[in-house]
């Protein structure tokens, strides 16, 4: 940028007017240079204007810096309180359970109440045969409280010569099972292996409860017992021989055949020995006197008897042909 001449009357000779020198030059300040003197001006009345601005950010940063400083102490001290190590474990529900097994598997006493691992402690006392469900929870300042439901006795399963309690969802319980008038079902397979803990098939239950409470489909003979077995599935034992069901599917279906091969063996004078229904219209059949002979065998597909003696004949029932 050249350099701006400003010639005055204070340049002037002495005894010159200045007013009458044609020879004073004015030379005026650029357009940038007073953009920018502007600009300047506007920035310092910037700073002034948000000065209160900037110190209350300051003191508000600094407030909340001491308050998380405290925070953090605070919960220091709180963590490290004895205050709030767990002195006390409250059981409810526990009637067959026993309250001491529940806390010392809980495993929380001393434990901070903050700290304590409760899923852990939860899934240990779930693993109790008798405990279908568990909650717990913090009860403050220093305890923990335990909510368990235990499992109800809803049937019988016979093992290994021992009627066991088992629950609505096949779990085998400890103890005893209660007597009450529904059925016993009977394991005659090795497997699965019954104890207290392991679950069992609540498909054979319901089916034998649901035959109960039907009964026979004809008045003789009467039912003596209901078996189940891993190749079987569920068998009915009665006065003249073994009824083989199965699994649950077509139950209907099932006792009808059943019902219309009695018809057919009791209309020709004989028993019906054995039947397995788990073959649709095709049902394995076996009518016959079979006097002074007791049938032996489980297996669906043969009979073993007492004697040597021929065995009975087989016959079809008018609703279904034999497959032996």
């Amino acid at each position: 940028m050249s350099r701006t001449h400003f010639e005055s009357w204070q340049d002037s000779p002495p005894g010159e007017d200045a007013s009458t020198l044609d020879h004073v030059h004015v030379h005026p300040v650029p357009a940038s240079r007073r953009r920018k003197l502007f600009l300047r001006l506007a920035s310092m009345s910037a700073d002034r204007a948000l000065a209160p601005f900037r110190i209350r950010r300051l003191l508000f940063m600094f407030a909340a810096l001491v308050l998380a400083i405290a925070v953090l102490g605070a919960a220091l001290a709180i963590l490290n309180s004895p205050l709030l190590d767990i002195s006390r474990v409250e059981v409810e529900g526990a009637h067959v359970v026993s309250a001491a097994s529940v806390k010392q598997l809980a495993g929380v006493k001393g434990q901070h109440v903050l700290l304590a691992d409760l899923e852990a402690a939860r899934q240990r006392i779930r693993a109790l045969p008798m405990v279908k469900e568990v909650e717990i929870s913090r009860d403050w300042p220093n305890g923990i409280k335990v909510a368990i439901v235990e499992r109800a006795p809803w049937g019988r399963w016979r093992a290994n010569d021992t009627v066991w309690a088992i629950d609505s969802e096949g779990i085998v319980l400890e103890g005893p099972a209660p007597a009450y008038d529904g059925p016993i079902v009977t394991q005659v397979s090795a497997l699965p292996a019954i104890a207290a803990g392991a679950q069992v098939d609540t498909t054979a239950l319901q089916m034998a409860n649901e035959l109960h409470r039907r009964g026979a489909p004809l008045p003789l003979p009467a039912v003596l017992s209901y078996e189940w077995s891993l190749v079987d599935g569920l068998v009915v034992v009665t006065e003249h021989g073994r009824i083989v069901f199965g699994g649950a599917d077509g139950l209907d279906f099932k006792y009808t055949v059943w019902a219309l091969l009695e018809e057919e063996a009791q209309g020709r004078g004989e028993p019906l020995l054995f039947a397995d229904l788990r073959f649709g219209l095709r049902p394995s059949v076996e009518i016959g006197l079979n006097l002074g002979r007791g049938v032996l065998n489980r297996e669906p597909h043969t009979a073993h008897f007492a004697d040597n003696t021929e065995s009975p004949s087989r016959e079809a029932s008018s609703a279904a042909a034999s497959t032996r």
